[in-house]
């Protein structure tokens, strides 16, 4: 069982820039217990300068996906929640449809998680009795806030070829 940690590739060339939010600075994280507190649907403005290319994955403002990406998310993991948000460029008139991922926030430490003196995580290993099943999933950890996501899940995204997405391993036992 192997999983892997997955971010943003902030250094994807002639990425799309939103018109008020930095796509490289602070993100807020929603989880599925937050579903309700959001809107159905949001609408978000890229800059008139924007650049072409949409990653497949952003994080900031908040966590997006892509169409492609939500179909295998859904494919491998039950329960998985999302809101849609369309992105416009005005100038252009190019729209994208991206869904904002809520993830399940969910204990899989393992008791081997090593932790320095003053509480951080010296080395993270997660715990395949807890995983279980999942193939998508937060941890419920504010020093992890990226998504989780199983082997299965990475290689489907990697046959499709996503752009814009890094990823590292998490040590499993």
């Amino acid at each position: 069982m192997r999983f892997f940690m997955i971010e943003q590739d902030q250094t994807l060339p002639d990425c799309i820039q939103f018109r008020d939010f930095d796509i490289c600075g602070v993100r807020r994280i929603f989880f599925h217990e937050d579903a309700e507190q959001l809107n159905d649907s949001t609408t978000m403005y890229l800059a008139s300068n924007s650049g072409e290319t949409a990653p497949d994955f952003i994080m900031s403002p908040v966590y997006m996906v892509s169409d492609l990406v939500k179909r295998v998310f859904d494919m491998y993991e039950d329960d998985m929640l999302f809101k849609p948000i369309t992105l416009i460029q005005k100038e252009t008139g190019k729209m994208y449809s991206y869904h904002h991922l809520l993830l399940k926030k969910m204990d899989m430490f393992s008791e081997q998680t090593e932790y320095y003196d003053n509480g951080s995580i010296k080395r993270l290993v997660l715990d395949s009795q807890k995983i279980g099943d999942h193939k998508v999933f937060a941890l419920d950890d504010k020093r992890f806030l990226k998504p989780c996501i199983s082997l299965e899940v990475l290689e489907s995204l990697l046959r499709r070829r996503v752009i814009g997405l890094k990823w590292k391993e998490i040590e499993v036992i």
